[in-house]
């Protein structure tokens, strides 16, 4: 993730660079110039706010009360007490947070998982803790 990040920052600032050199050397001679250079700048500066946000805000808060999730700009909050349920897919590594028939998944690194679901326990000690097991095949028990 942060590799293609990086790719996507790199070509932003490629974007703006060529798109200035463009102006500087052409001007700004018509409708359809403002579409191209000016625009193009924009939208790079936009996809640099963005990923840069990913980059520095991705995380999830545990509260007494409340979960907030946070990936760049976009936060929600989940009243921990709605909380049924919490099971750990073997395979994937990835948490799903039941909340009765709605469900969201929360992809952290697998060595915070068990932080994870201790912090949600103790905030709501009721909460069921499961996992899945891996379905063994049979090309692998070959």
């Amino acid at each position: 993730m942060i590799v293609l990040a990086c790719a996507v920052l790199a070509l932003c600032a490629a974007g703006i660079a060529v798109s200035v050199w463009r102006i500087s050397e052409n001007g700004v001679n018509g409708f359809s110039d403002v579409l191209k250079s000016p625009f193009l700048i924009l939208i790079c500066l936009f996809g640099i706010v963005i990923v840069t946000a990913l980059l520095i805000r991705s995380r999830y808060v545990v509260t007494n009360e409340t979960l907030t999730t946070q990936f760049g700009l976009i936060k929600s909050k989940f009243q921990i007490q709605d909380f049924t349920s919490v099971q750990l897919d073997t395979d994937s590594r990835k948490l799903t947070v039941y909340m009765g028939e709605q469900f969201f998944v929360v992809t952290t690194d697998p060595v915070w998982n068990n932080d994870f679901v201790q912090a949600l326990r103790e905030a709501k000690p009721d909460i069921e803790f499961s996992f899945t097991l891996a379905e063994t095949k049979e090309e692998d028990k070959k």
